[in-house]
């Protein structure tokens, strides 16, 4: 039975691991009020290189609650993506924007 590693569940940009590897899946929910745009770079300390995801978690719009401007928790299967440097997560960040994200890799 294959299993993989977690980052655990992290609210600010971080590097995950350093060191080829294989990028597994990430689960993120929002926990501001803004849309946040959350990344993953095949690099181990640094938002830059190769970008090798990119999510947008988003709240329903408060004018119109039936209105959604995206989807507020995503998980995302990236199937084992090899990453040659490792893996770097990035959170945006500003008033009201923030989310939960769990990078999980081999």
């Amino acid at each position: 039975m294959a299993s993989c590693r977690s980052s655990g569940v992290l609210t600010s940009s971080a590097a995950i691991v350093a060191g080829q590897c294989k990028l597994v899946s990430i689960h993120s929910v929002l926990t501001g009020t803004k849309p946040t745009t959350i990344k993953v770079f095949d690099n181990s300390s640094a938002a830059s290189g190769k970008e090798l995801a990119r999510l947008i978690v988003a709240q329903t719009d408060p004018a119109d609650p039936t209105a959604r401007t995206g989807p507020e928790m995503i998980e995302f299967d990236m199937h084992g993506v090899l990453a040659s440097n490792g893996l770097y997560l990035s959170i945006s960040s500003g008033t009201g924007e923030g989310a939960a994200v769990s990078v999980e890799f081999s």
